[in-house]
């Protein structure tokens, strides 16, 4: 009798557990779909980046090489990225013209198509309906992940790829054919963020190395890099040698422990709960290794190496989006642990579900406090940045802009420098500004607009010594729209 009792009171637990954990993420996933909305129907630049992609699809729609293998004539501008997300959107600039709410939509259904792989592969590896559904709906949840999806950015399509393709090597990996589609998934991963070239590779070479027959991983591992290096030596020559200085070179920025030791606080400080988890099923799989763990463990590893980067000089929240599907991965794996691997009562698994509800809770918290608000202010400045665009689209002649010189595309005038990018390259001693500034002198732009917050000097941060020179003695500072001076021509 007692011992039903206990059966009982143990599944009663855990029903709770998970049904709280479930609500947590319910509230997760809700802000991300209002905040997504939000950025998707909004029509100016949110982000320094998106203007730049914006201006690459429209490029290649005129048949242009967005690789310029030299600087010496406007526009000096920089590709960081493969031409994946560019190509993907230039079939939309082709039929509505330039806007950011496609690009915005892409990667927005990326997260979520993302999300949707994790569960898929919790789902084949733990067969845990519950884990993974869990797993699934814990990446939406995390606030850099909300933040960053709702940019015209690459990061959610290549995340999409990775977590595409390891539901494919965790679905079939004895069949060769199921390999190559691994293999290709994760080459496009590679050819839209070059990155994702470490972690969801390493994990799925890892996992086919515990899987019969081990050649598989060694036939992988020969696709991936062999059709990498062709694509990467075909897209060299076509572009006459600027494919490599653009994604590499021009990359290649001065690195600070600094910012890597801030984002790790912020991590311990705000993911206690999912470091723990992840750390706790690493350690769990070296006694048990469940099936999953050959697939997780690989790919938190080297998400967590690939975040280190995160010190490099411009780099930004977009740095751990796989470090978050690894801790969604891992989570949810740890959570169908119990009962499956171990026989234990459902107790350990009720108290992974409550501690994991709670770490939802507090992170979802977060987001609302922190990063959300990044983006609806933003919004919220609707009127100014309308004034804005009409200020660019009625200026004769060309226009400089940081922060928002995604306005340039709006406008129908194309981007003639990314700032941040030509400074880095100027500091490196890789790029002779003297064409550019002797333009600034000669009085040849009809606008330069500098952003201008108060707590953060972004003119300082984004233009060389000489340039701020030029404007301020060439250029008088006018209006002020959306912290944003507009500097006009002597």
């Amino acid at each position: 009798m007692s011992r039903s009792i206990s059966f009982w009171a143990a599944r009663a637990a855990l029903t709770a557990a998970i049904a709280f954990l479930l609500l947590q993420l319910a509230a997760g996933v809700w802000l991300f779909a209002r905040h997504g909305w939000a950025a998707v129907n909004f029509p100016y630049p949110l982000d320094y980046g998106e203007g730049p992609l914006l201006d690459q699809s429209l490029r290649l729609v005129r048949g242009e090489n967005i690789y310029q293998p030299t600087l010496t004539e406007p526009p000096f501008v920089i590709a960081n990225y493969p031409p994946l997300f560019p190509l993907v959107q230039a079939p939309f600039v082709a039929v509505f013209g330039a806007a950011f709410w496609y690009g915005r939509a892409i990667t927005t259904l990326s997260i979520l198509v993302s999300a949707l792989f994790i569960g898929l592969t919790l789902q084949r590896l733990t067969r845990d309906v519950a884990a993974a559904v869990a797993g699934a709906l814990l990446l939406p949840s995390f606030a850099f992940v909300l933040h960053w999806s709702a940019f015209n950015r690459v990061d959610g399509l290549a995340l999409a790829l990775a977590c595409a393709a390891l539901y494919a090597v965790a679905r079939n990996p004895q069949s060769r054919r199921g390999v190559a589609l691994v293999a290709a998934l994760l080459t496009a991963a590679i050819f839209t963020r070059q990155s994702y070239a470490l972690a969801a590779p390493l994990a799925a070479f890892v996992f086919l190395l515990s899987e019969a027959p081990r050649r598989r991983a060694f036939e992988l591992a020969a696709m991936v890099v062999g059709t990498s290096l062709v694509l990467g030596l075909v897209l060299q020559l076509m572009t006459g040698g600027g494919f490599l200085f653009h994604i590499v070179t021009a990359n290649v920025n001065p690195f600070s422990w600094n910012q890597v030791r801030f984002r790790a606080e912020e991590l311990r400080d705000n993911l206690p709960g999912l470091l723990v988890a992840a750390g706790l099923f690493l350690l769990a799989g070296v006694f048990w290794r469940p099936r999953s763990w050959w697939l997780a463990a690989p790919f938190v590893l080297g998400a967590a190496a690939s975040a280190v980067t995160i010190g490099k000089t411009g780099s930004n929240v977009n740095y751990l989006y796989e470090l978050c599907a690894a801790l969604s991965l891992a989570a949810g794996a740890l959570l169908a642990l119990p009962g499956s691997s171990f026989g234990v009562a459902p107790w350990l698994r009720a108290a992974l579900a409550l501690a994991l509800a709670f770490q939802v809770q507090s992170m979802v918290a977060w987001s609302e406090e922190e990063y959300a608000p990044r983006v609806l202010g933003r919004v919220e400045q609707r009127a100014e940045l309308e004034r804005m665009l009409e200020l660019v689209r009625s200026a004769e002649g060309p226009v400089l802009a940081d922060e928002f010189m995604g306005m340039l595309p709006l406008a129908g005038k194309r981007i003639e420098l990314q700032p941040f990018e030509l400074k880095q390259l100027a500091d490196a001693g890789l790029w002779d500004e003297r064409a550019l500034t002797g333009r600034i002198d000669a009085g040849e732009y009809a606008a330069v607009l500098i952003y201008d917050p108060p707590d953060w000097d972004s003119f300082d941060e984004r233009w060389t010594g000489r340039q701020q020179l030029y404007i301020l003695t060439g250029y008088t500072p006018g209006e002020r729209i959306a912290d944003t001076v507009v500097y006009r021509p002597n």
